[in-house]
């Protein structure tokens, strides 16, 4: 009896060791970057000299790409509330999946014609990727455009699932990336408020939103915002984010700008019915709605009603038991005409999520 005492204080020792040992790590490591992060074109050499948009009509595509680890065979193991343990092999997609995802965004955004592509969950490193330099292959099909990349999580080594150290979810970098038609006049990492509680906080993302001023020929100014708001919290953190997404749109609006906001807002539009395209599966998930009032008239919420933009990710894709929504949709200011917004159907094949175009028009 006490030899098993004896066996089980030693587990439970080593158990709180190996613990506290990636808290402290996670806590002596943990990234704090500033509120405002003025941000450089990939390319530029600091000689480069602004080109302003001359077209009044310009288009967008927006994707949450899913740092290609999120194709239609994959699932993702956190979803699947696999915290401690998972299946083996089961927390990075297949090297070969991963190359098909990348190669199938590559050709999308370079056949899918946009003025400005608002990319997110782009790696620029991680393990979860195979280490591949996502934003170069991304960039391909348009290497002529301005390129900036807003990072939103740098970890060096993601614990979880926690009791399978020899297979964590590890090193990861991965962030924003716009490519534009035309130079922006400044672009800019702006940190989202709020903050998960610790620990959890030592191994999530950094929110953030990639801003960016544009100059027309003919005087006025466009404000771009590429967004990826919060995910797996209480609602709480998303509701601060918004609330300070609000005041900025205002204030660029109020300062004479055209406004687009486009991205992943792990939210539907308001009025919108997050079960629509899986009315049977609606017990099985839940998505928070966009109050009616959070914007002032004239600012439109634009997006396609007859796809989703989403599908959850506890199980390879299947077309009939895969749990969709739409949570990827653009907000514009007033003095834009929206000419057309079409979600692109993939079937989630190379993402969980499904890329949207839009294309508007200076009023």
């Amino acid at each position: 009896m006490k030899r098993l005492i004896r066996i089980f204080k030693w587990l439970v020792s080593v158990l709180l060791l190996y613990i506290g040992g990636f808290l402290l790590y996670g806590t002596l490591t943990d990234w704090t970057p500033d509120p405002v992060i003025p941000l450089r074109d990939l390319d530029d050499d600091g000689g480069q000299v602004n080109t302003s948009i001359t077209d009044s009509s310009l288009t967008f595509l927006s994707w949450n790409i899913g740092y290609a680890g999120l194709g239609e065979t994959a699932y993702f193991f956190y979803d699947k509330g696999d915290f401690f343990w998972t299946d083996l092999g089961g927390v990075r997609t297949a090297e070969r999946d991963v190359e098909a995802a990348l190669d199938g965004a590559e050709i999308s955004v370079k056949v899918v014609e946009a003025d400005f592509y608002l990319l997110q969950e782009v790696d620029s490193f991680s393990r979860r990727s195979h280490y591949v330099h996502q934003i170069d292959s991304l960039r391909q099909g348009h290497p002529e455009y301005q390129a900036f990349f807003a990072k939103n999580f740098k970890n060096n080594r993601v614990p979880i699932p926690i009791f399978q150290p020899w297979d964590h979810y590890g090193y990861v970098r991965s962030g924003l990336l716009n490519m534009s038609r035309y130079d922006a006049a400044s672009s800019t990492r702006m940190a989202l408020p709020g903050k998960l509680s610790w620990p959890t906080r030592l191994f999530q993302l950094d929110r953030c939103v990639l801003r960016q001023i544009f100059k027309t020929s003919w005087g006025e100014e466009l404000a771009v915002y590429n967004v990826h708001l919060s995910a797996y919290d209480d609602g709480s953190k998303k509701a601060a984010e918004m609330a300070w997404l609000r005041d900025q749109l205002l204030a660029d609006y109020e300062a004479g700008r055209k406004v687009v906001v486009g991205g992943d807002w792990n939210q539907v539009p308001p009025g919108f019915d997050y079960a629509r395209f899986t009315p049977m599966l609606a017990d099985q998930f839940f998505q928070l709605e966009v109050k009616f009032d959070f914007m002032p008239s004239g600012w439109k919420w634009v997006y396609d009603p007859s796809m989703p933009t989403n599908r959850k990710t506890r199980a390879p894709y299947d077309a009939t038991d895969s749990p969709k929504t739409l949570i990827d949709f653009y907000l514009i200011s007033p003095g834009l005409r929206i000419d057309e917004v079409q979600t692109l159907d993939q079937q989630f094949q190379f993402s969980d999520h499904q890329p949207v175009r839009l294309t508007v028009t200076f009023q």
